[in-house]
């Protein structure tokens, strides 16, 4: 748990020093220039924090090579269900009738 306490602390420091050190008014002129930077570092907490809750989840053990190889296809297929649960809600969301109802409409 303090490893995630620590990671999280980088994390927001990290911020902190970019914002601070480009000397600008406008925050999205930060974003903009560190946009590269600020998604490696959401990634980076993406896959630690959702490795993490997967190893908690079912067990994991990192310490064999077969436990790395469980870890590994369990982990990959969380995110393949992740690409395919978010498939299915845009193809939910696709195929409503979205027409406005015309009665509202005046002429």
């Amino acid at each position: 748990m303090i490893s995630w306490w620590l990671i999280s602390t980088v994390a927001i420091v990290l911020f902190i020093v970019i914002f601070k050190s480009q000397d600008a008014v406008n925050m999205f002129v930060v974003i903009k220039k560190n946009i590269f930077l600020i998604l490696v570092i959401g990634l980076i907490l993406f896959f630690s924090f959702s490795l993490y809750r997967i190893s908690t989840t079912y067990n994991l053990d990192f310490t064999s090579f077969n436990g790395l190889l469980n870890a590994g296809k369990l982990y990959f297929l969380w995110i393949k269900s992740l690409f395919v649960n978010f498939g299915n809600i845009t193809g939910y969301a696709v195929r409503q009738d979205w027409i406005l109802n015309e009665t509202n409409v005046t002429k």
